[in-house]
């Protein structure tokens, strides 16, 4: 269990606290050291069993980064110690801009709202815990799971998304997102450069084609005189 020495109780309003830029900011290490603290010790034991190299979460780098990213915190009150909060996972999301390509090979250009870290304290997991702040996360932000792209998602986390949200079939991306094939419902993939160019040429063609078409002159009617002298369209066609 990772314990903070405070009460979160006296700034949180919530078990599942939703923490943005200007909540941040407000919560400054000067005044409530804690939140830093809290945010980067689940960073940190987020970065070690991800196996990462480098720390991904922490109070500053989300103050830092140039797109807003939004943190929630899940907590509980110590119910041993005064004054203690214990520190049960944390969930960090934030729209990006990607490129993808649907399982057709069709590109899209989005900003989803993408899972950039997720971990829950190891002695709780597989209690719950994930999938009750993933769902207060989902509410909280008014999206269903399947308009979700996923940072580099480990197999414990493809086998949570099937489980709880029949989510299957990951569409792995250039960039290591995922994203699953109903992503795609509803939108327009981008019409690539090629294709562009092969309809400004086949317009082209077509104007060509209508500029250099020169109507051939009206064939007179037969006449007496014509047919007489055998200049008449009956001996044009024997």
């Amino acid at each position: 269990m990772v314990d903070v020495q405070y009460d979160f109780s006296a700034i949180f309003t919530e078990p599942i606290q939703r923490l943005d830029r200007i909540q941040l900011l407000r919560f400054n290490p000067r005044k409530y050291w804690a939140v830093e603290k809290a945010i980067d010790k689940m960073g940190e034991l987020s970065t070690k069993a991800q196996g990462l190299k480098r720390v991904i979460t922490s109070y500053q780098k989300m103050l830092d980064h140039e797109e807003e990213q939004i943190i929630y915190i899940m907590w509980k009150r110590s119910q041993d110690k005064e004054n203690m909060s214990q520190l049960i996972g944390i969930l960090k999301v934030g729209r990006k801009k990607l490129y993808l390509r649907d399982a057709q090979e069709q590109p899209f250009e989005e900003k989803p709202l993408c899972i950039l870290d997720f971990y829950v304290n190891e002695p709780l997991q597989r209690r719950g815990r994930g999938h009750e702040l993933y769902e207060f996360m989902l509410q909280s932000e008014c999206i269903s799971a399947h308009d979700i792209a996923i940072d580099k998602p480990s197999d414990a986390f493809l086998q949570f998304l099937e489980k709880y949200y029949s989510l299957s079939k990951p569409l792995w991306q250039s960039t290591n997102f995922v994203v699953f094939p109903s992503f795609f419902k509803d939108k327009t993939a981008l019409v690539s450069n090629e294709l562009k160019e092969e309809k400004r040429r086949g317009a082209r063609s077509a104007k060509m084609s209508s500029d250099d078409f020169i109507p051939s002159p009206a064939q007179p009617r037969d006449s007496a005189s014509g047919i007489i002298h055998g200049t008449g369209s009956i001996f044009n066609r024997q």
